[in-house]
Parts: C-alpha cells; sequence; structure tokens
C-alpha cells in the first residue's frame, strides 16, 4: 500500500506543523504503508521522510530538474525526475492507494484540487483526505461549498475527499482501508 503525501516544504513553520508530518507519517508507516512525497529534505516534507526511514518503509521521492538537488539530501529514497509539476503529480497521484493533503503552500493546493478533478473525472478509485489542521483549510472548504451553492461546482464534489481535524479520525480511515484493502486482496 502506497500513499501520497502533500505537504509544506518551507522554513520557519510553526513546530505543530512539523509534529503532524511526522505523526501523520508514523500512522501510515506502523501501518505498512510506503511513501511517495514531493522529494523535499526540510519542513513538513523532510519530516515525512525521516518517519517512513525510521519505519524502514518504501520511500519514493518525485521532483522536476529545478529541485532535482534536493535528492542528494534523501539517500534511502527512490527518486524520479520528470519534466513539469502536473507530470509529478500524475505520477503520484496513479502510484498511490490513498492521498494525504496536510497544510502546505501553493504546489500542495494544486496537488489538491488536482487530486479531486482527477477522482471526479476517473470515477473516484482512491481515497482522498485533507488534513484540516485548527481550520487550516476551512477558507478552502467554505469556497467549494459556495460554489457548490451557486451550482458553479457539481454537488458531488465534497463527495470526492474526507475531512479529518485529528489523529483518531485520520487512524479509523486507515484502519478501514486496511480491512476493505486486505478482503478485497483475501477474494482475488
Amino acid at each position: 500500500m502506497k500513499v501520497f503525501i502533500a505537504s509544506a516544504a518551507n522554513l520557519d513553520l510553526e513546530e505543530k506543523y512539523m509534529n503532524l508530518a511526522r505523526e501523520v507519517s508514523e500512522i501510515f508507516a506502523k501501518n505498512n504503508f510506503d511513501l511517495l512525497f514531493g522529494a523535499g529534505h526540510y519542513s513538513m516534507m523532510g519530516e515525512c521522510y525521516k518517519t517512513f526511514v525510521k519505519y524502514k518503509r518504501k520511500i519514493y521521492a518525485y521532483t522536476v530538474p529545478k529541485w532535482e538537488r534536493d535528492f542528494l539530501r534523501i539517500p534511502k529514497a527512490k527518486c524520479v525526475k520528470v519534466n513539469d509539476t502536473l507530470l509529478r503529480f500524475r505520477k503520484m497521484y496513479f502510484a498511490s492507494d490513498i492521498v494525504v493533503i496536510l497544510p502546505g503552500g501553493i504546489g500542495t493546493l494544486a496537488e489538491f484540487t488536482c487530486a479531486i478533478e482527477e477522482y471526479r473525472s476517473s470515477g473516484g478509485n482512491k481515497r482522498i483526505i485533507l488534513y484540516n489542521l485548527d481550520g487550516y483549510y476551512d477558507d478552502i472548504l467554505k469556497f467549494t461549498k459556495d460554489n457548490i451553492d451557486t451550482k458553479f461546482f457539481k454537488d458531488d464534489l465534497s463527495d470526492c475527499y474526507q475531512v479529518v481535524t485529528n489523529l483518531e479520525e485520520l487512524e479509523s480511515i486507515v484502519e478501514d482501508y486496511k480491512k476493505n484493502y486486505n478482503l478485497s486482496k483475501k477474494f482475488k
């Protein structure tokens, strides 16, 4: 099983974001997931990487030429260079079983919106989880609701993803996913 974790790679973030990256990564790593991520060696991305290394899980890092020097700082990852961020997203999305969107910047927001659109357009074959720590994504969720109300977005858009606000909710989703994943493997 593979999880694509989208998060910030910005310096000087509050410690609560680093803690969140570690705690979310630990939930997945302890549950035998491998990591797909954007190859950042610092900030939230770096905390995800270090946690998966600690649990001896496989790590797949994807980036574009501008950031390929980051590969030198993540020696335990299988590194993949692609030409553009859209291809980078596409490779991580289709290789993953679950997509987790943590707080982040414009790249993370782009990955969230691309994941929703891909889910909508390709029949919804994976879980997308938006981690709304301390209301970080409240404005985005309000924007989505407002655009559903005004008919710019289809009503089913909010059905494309799940919002969690704490680790217990996330753990419940992971346990449910694993149970269903194991059942589907059993009957193949």
